[in-house]
Order: C-alpha cells, then structure tokens, then sequence
C-alpha cells in the first residue's frame, strides 16, 4: 500500500489561518505588492534570506507594507 502524505502546510497569515501546498516563502510572496517587509515568528527576514526560508506548520507570518499618510 502506497503512503500517503499531506502536501498542505497550515500556518497563520497576517493574523488569519491560511492552508498553503508549498513549505518556501518564496513562494507566498508573488502574492503581495512591493514593497513589503516580512516577520516569520516575531522576527524580521531580510529579503535575502527570502530564497531559503522554510514555512512550518503553525508559523506566524506577517506581511505588511507601507502606508503613506501623516
């Protein structure tokens, strides 16, 4: 009998439960507008750790951009 394996990740987005198929913030980001600055757990990523940022299950990630205004 084949193993089946679960290929959806479930993490929280922006404060919000969301279900990915893909482990690698890379992927996610295409998602959001530029420019945009990134927190995985309380912590900020440079955008040159993007690449090789790994999502696990029950991560907190946040995304948030600029806003202008005084």
């Amino acid at each position: 009998m084949a193993e089946v394996t679960d290929t959806t990740l479930n993490i929280w987005l922006n404060g919000k439960a969301e279900t990915l198929t893909s482990g690698e913030l890379i992927d996610l980001l295409p998602r959001f507008k530029s420019p945009f600055a990134v927190a995985l757990n309380g912590h900020f990523i440079a955008a040159v750790q993007y690449p090789g940022t790994q999502l696990k299950a029950g991560d907190q990630l946040d995304i948030v951009s600029p806003i202008a205004g005084g």
